[in-house]
């Protein structure tokens, strides 16, 4: 089983035994404002936990969803994952959601950065990406901080589900490469 840690943070396979403490933020409109998913009911959180069980399953892995949890009391406060682009496995996408009563406290911008270490040190990824609505300036925010570029604002390019409406949105584009990400946490 693949874990990762921090300083304050454990980072493990994300499964159905977390159900309750997933639900409790995923099923929260305010927590998935601008995701492209959710709010999920009990059954699509369900089957979403349920397909993240398969991802892990695979061999290897082209998907790794973690739960991220506090050292202190191993309590789940969010999923962090991975997303390999492509079958030669050299470029992944980042995403995370955090339960509300945890933001502004970098554990966001610590999980990703822990995930970014395990993708270019033990995956050996060439590239690490990750894009945020761009009224989601929390999440540019913890791109930001980890190190990553803004390589591009597009101007009402997704139509899709921000809050409780379909519309067009602009999004922020990041990304970041292995020797650059290396240098910087030498």
């Amino acid at each position: 089983m693949i874990t990762l840690e921090t300083e304050r943070l454990h980072m493990r396979p994300l499964g159905v035994e977390d159900f309750d403490a997933f639900y409790s933020y995923g099923s929260v409109p305010e927590n998935m404002t601008y995701m492209i998913f959710g709010p999920y009911t009990k059954e699509t959180a369900k089957g979403y936990l349920e397909m993240v069980e398969n991802w892990w399953r695979e061999e290897p892995p082209k998907i790794y969803e973690f739960a991220v949890t506090l050292k202190e009391t191993e309590q789940m406060i969010g999923n962090c994952g991975l997303y390999l682009d492509d079958e030669r496995r050299s470029t992944g996408m980042l995403g995370w959601c955090f339960h509300r009563d945890h933001w502004n406290r970098g554990y966001a911008t610590e999980a990703v950065k822990a995930i970014m270490k395990f993708g270019f040190e033990d995956l050996d990824l060439h590239r690490i990406h990750a894009e945020c609505n761009a009224d989601n300036l929390a999440s540019a925010k913890v791109m930001e901080h980890v190190g990553m570029r803004r390589e591009g604002h597009f101007i009402n390019n997704r139509f899709d589900r921000v809050g409780d409406k379909k519309m067009w949105y602009s999004e922020f584009f990041y990304g970041i490469l292995k020797d650059e990400f290396i240098g910087e946490n030498e």
